[in-house]
C-alpha cells in the first residue's frame, strides 16, 4: 500500500512535468501567430527529432506505449527500462508540443507503468507483485492525466490486469488517488472538460437514439483498429529511415492543419494556429454551428482527426489514441444530435448530450473497456446526468465490436505476436510447476568476447541450438544457431565475436515463476529457450529453460494432477465402514524392496491402489517391482495396517524350513483372502 502511494505521487509529478513540457514546446514551436509555413514545417521538424530520440535512445513511447506496458506485464515480468519515464517526457512532450495528432494519456500510462516497474525492481518484488506495481502506475497515469482516479482504477483492472483481485485493487486504488491528488495540486483542480450545460435524459424514448449512437460508434472504433493495422503494414513495406518516417507523418499532419487546424495536438488546448483551440469542449457545449452546415463541420472534424491520428501513431510518433477516440466520439455524437435537431426541431434535442455520450461509446468500442469509458467521461466532465445513455451506448458498442473484432486497439498488436495479455481464468496444469523445478542448471555458456570461429565450434561440439552469453559473469545476451547463420554470411567471421551477433537484452524468467508464465513468454517472443536469472540480481544466470524442460514440466504437472485427483478420491472413501487408506514409504532392505507384486503375499483384504515413484504415478500390476523410496498407497482393514507397514518398513526376516510365505514368514494364505 505504501509503495502504491509512492508510485502515485511519482506518477503525478511525471504527469505535471509532461504537461509543462507540452505547453513549453508548443509556445516555442508555434509562438503567438504562426504563418502557414510554420504550421506545416513545425510538426515535421518535431517528428524528425522525436524519431531520432526513439531511434538512438528509447523506442518505448513510439505509438503511445500502452501496448508496451501490456507486453512488459505479459512477457517481461513487469520489467521496463529505467530510461522510460525520461523518454516519455522528452519524446511525447516534444511530439504533442509540435502538433503531432494524438493524446498524452498513453505516454503517461507508459511512464506511470515504468515508475511502478522501477519501484518493484528496487524492492525485488516477485512477478505477481510486479504486475500489480505496473498496473498501479498505469492507474495513477490516468488519474493524474485526466483528474480521474476512478477511471484510472478501472482502466488498470479492465485492461492491464484483466481481472479483479482484492490485493491488487487496494494498491491500484491508492496509486490512482495519489496520482490524481498530486497532479491536481500541481496542474490545478479544474476539470479537463467543464461544459456550462448540465445534461440529463429528458425523454426515455431518446434511449433508442442513444442505442443507435452506440451502433455507429462501433464503426469509428473499428476504423481506429483497422486503420492502425493498415498503416503499420504500409510503412513496413516502405523502406525509409525511421526518423524520416516520423517526420513525413508530421509533414502530412501539418498540411492537413492548413484546412482543419483542430487536428493538431490532442483536441484540448491546442496551438494557436486558427480554428478552435478546444474542439472537444466546444462540441460538448453544442458549438460548431447549427443545421446541415454544423453537421458537415463536425463530420469533417471526425474524419480529419481520425486520419491525422492514424498517421501520427503508425509513423511512430510518441502519442496515444485515447483522447483522439474521445474527440472522434464527440464529433460523431454531435453529428447525430445536430441531425436530430433538424429532423425533430420541437423535440428539445441537445446535441451536446449526444457528443458526451459518443465520447464514451467510441472509446469503449476501440479499447473494449466499457466501465472505464463511462467513468472517465463522468470524471472528465463532472456530468452524472446521463448515466443510462452512457451505459447503454458504451455497453452496446463493446458488445457489437467484440463480435466483429475480438481484440481491442491496445491488445490486438500483442495478439498478432502470439502474446496472451492476461492470466488464464481456468486452472492450467502448468501453474503448479515452477521454472526452478525443471530448468537446466548445467547449461553451457559462451563468453561475449569469444571469436565467431570458436562459437561455431561450440555449436558443433555440443549440438545445442542456443547459448547464454556472459561478460564478467553477468548475462548480456542469448546466441542461437540462427543468429550465427545469419550474421556469418554478412561479415567476415574473423572480425566477429559472440557479442556482435547475440541478441542483447534477452527475455528472462525467475526460478519461482510458474511454468505457464514462462510458456507465454516464450510463445510471445517465438524463442525456444529462456535464461533463468536471480530476482535480486537480474544479470545473475542460474540456468536455462529449454523445450526439453517444458516436456518434463508437463509430465510432472500431469503426474501431480493425477496424484491430486487420487487424494481427493481417497478422502471420499475414508468414510467407508471397515476400510481405510494408508500411505507408507518403502525403506531400503525391507521385505518388499526389490520384489515383484506377483510374488508377494499381502495381508488379507489388502489392495495396493497406487505407487508414487520420483514424482511419477505408477499403477500397480503383477509385474511391478517395489523399490526403496516408493510411496505406496493401499486400501486395507484397520487391523492389517501394522502387518502391511512391517512389510514395507522393516528388514526382511530370515527364512525357515517350514512352508511359509516367501516374504512375510507367516503361513501362506489362499488367494481368495486377497
Amino acid at each position: 500500500m505504501l509503495l502504491g502511494a509512492v508510485i502515485g505521487v511519482l506518477t503525478g509529478l511525471l504527469a505535471w512535468v509532461l504537461v509543462e513540457a507540452v505547453f513549453g514546446a508548443q509556445d516555442v514551436a508555434f509562438g503567438n501567430d504562426p504563418g502557414w509555413a510554420r504550421v506545416v514545417l513545425v510538426p515535421a521538424a518535431g517528428g524528425l527529432v522525436v524519431g531520432l530520440l526513439a531511434w538512438l535512445w528509447s523506442s518505448e513511447p513510439s505509438g503511445g506505449g500502452i501496448a508496451t506496458v501490456l507486453r512488459a506485464v505479459a512477457v517481461r515480468g513487469g520489467r521496463l527500462r529505467a530510461r522510460v519515464p525520461a523518454a516519455v517526457v522528452a519524446e511525447s512532450g516534444l511530439a504533442l508540443g509540435t502538433g503531432s495528432s494524438g493524446g498524452r494519456e498513453a505516454p503517461i500510462i507508459l511512464g506511470g507503468g515504468a515508475v511502478g516497474s522501477l519501484v518493484g525492481q528496487l524492492f525485488s518484488l516477485n512477478e505477481d507483485r510486479m504486475r500489480t506495481m505496473v498496473a498501479a502506475g498505469a492507474a495513477a497515469g490516468i488519474g493524474a492525466s485526466f483528474n480521474a482516479p476512478i477511471g484510472g482504477m478501472l482502466f488498470a483492472i479492465e485492461l492491464i490486469l484483466g481481472q479483479l483481485r482484492a490485493g491488487s485493487l487496494q494498491v491500484v486504488v491508492v496509486a490512482s488517488v495519489a496520482g490524481s491528488v498530486t497532479a491536481r495540486e500541481l496542474v490545478g483542480p479544474e476539470l479537463v472538460f467543464a461544459p456550462d450545460t448540465v445534461y440529463s435524459l429528458n425523454d426515455p424514448r431518446e434511449l433508442a437514439v442513444y442505442a443507435l449512437l452506440g451502433v455507429l460508434a462501433v464503426g469509428v472504433g473499428l476504423a481506429f483498429h483497422r486503420g492502425e493495422q493498415l498503416g503499420q503494414a504500409l510503412f513496413r513495406r516502405v523502406r525509409i529511415w525511421p526518423p524520416l518516417r516520423v517526420a513525413l507523418g508530421g509533414l502530412v499532419v501539418g498540411g492537413m492543419a492548413l484546412a482543419v487546424p483542430e487536428v493538431l495536438g490532442s483536441g484540448h488546448a491546442g496551438p494557436p494556429v486558427g480554428g478552435v483551440s478546444e474542439p472537444i469542449l466546444t462540441m460538448i457545449e453544442g458549438g460548431f454551428g447549427d443545421g446541415w452546415d454544423g453537421v458537415r463541420i463536425v463530420a469533417v472534424l471526425l474524419v480529419a482527426k481520425l486520419v491525422a491520428t492514424l498517421i501520427s501513431v503508425t509513423t511512430g510518433s510518441a502519442v496515444g489514441t485515447l483522447l483522439p477516440t474521445l474527440f472522434t466520439g464527440a464529433a460523431l455524437g454531435a453529428a447525430v444530435g445536430k441531425t436530430l435537431v433538424i429532423l425533430l426541431p420541437d423535440a428539445g434535442i441537445q446535441p451536446g448530450a449526444f457528443a458526451l455520450v459518443g465520447m464514451a461509446a467510441v472509446f469503449a468500442a476501440a479499447a473494449r473497456t466499457p466501465l472505464t469509458a463511462v467513468l472517465i467521461v463522468f470524471e472528465l466532465t463532472g456530468d452524472y446526468g446521463l448515466v443510462l445513455p452512457l451505459m447503454l451506448s458504451a455497453g452496446l458498442a463493446t458488445f457489437i465490436a467484440d463480435r466483429i473484432e475480438p481484440d481491442g486497439i491496445y491488445t490486438a498488436p500483442l495478439r498478432r505476436e502470439g502474446i496472451v495479455t492476461h492470466e488464464p481464468d481456468e486452472v492450467d496444469v502448468m501453474q503448479s510447476i515452477t521454472v526452478g523445478e525443471v530448468m537446466t542448471t548445467s547449461s553451457p555458456q559462451l563468453d561475449a568476447s569469444l571469436p565467431l570461429e570458436d562459437v561455431i565450434r561450440a555449436f558443433r561440439k555440443t549440438a545445442h541450438h542456443g547459448f547464454a552469453v556472459v561478460d564478467n559473469g553477468e548475462l548480456v545476451g542469448v546466441l542461437t544457431l540462427s543468429d550465427v547463420r545469419r550474421r556469418a554470411a554478412e561479415v567476415d567471421e574473423g572480425l566477429l565475436q559472440a557479442r556482435d551477433i547475440m541478441t542483447s537484452d534477452p527475455l528472462t524468467v525467475e526460478p519461482d515463476a510458474p511454468m505457464y508464465r514462462a510458456l507465454h513468454r516464450m510463445a510471445g517472443a517465438d524463442v525456444g529457450r529462456l535464461p533463468v536469472v536471480s530476482r535480486a540480481e537480474p544479470t545473475k544466470l542460474l540456468g536455462m529453460l529449454r523445450r526439453n524442460d517444458i516436456v518434463r514440466a508437463y509430465q510432472k504437472a500431469l503426474n501431480e494432477g493425477l496424484g491430486s485427483q487420487q487424494r481427493k478420491a481417497r478422502s471420499h472413501l475414508r468414510d467407508l465402514v471397515g476400510v481405510r487408506f494408508v500411505e507408507i514409504t518403502v525403506i531400503d532392505g525391507s521385505a518388499m524392496d526389490g520384489r515383484q507384486l506377483a510374488s508377494v503375499r499381502l495381508p488379507p483384504r489388502t489392495i495396493l491402489t497406487s505407487i508414487s515413484r520420483r514424482g511419477e504415478l505408477v499403477v500397480p500390476r503383477g509385474d511391478t517391482t517395489i523399490t526403496a523410496g516408493d510411496e505406496v498407497v493401499a486400501l486395507c482393514e484397520p487391523g492389517n495396517v501394522d502387518e502391511l507397514r512391517a512389510l514395507l518398513t522393516e528388514p526382511a526376516p530370515e527364512p525357515d524350513h517350514q512352508e511359509q510365505d516367501a516374504v512375510t514368514g507367516s503361513p501362506t494364505s489362499s488367494r481368495a483372502d486377497l
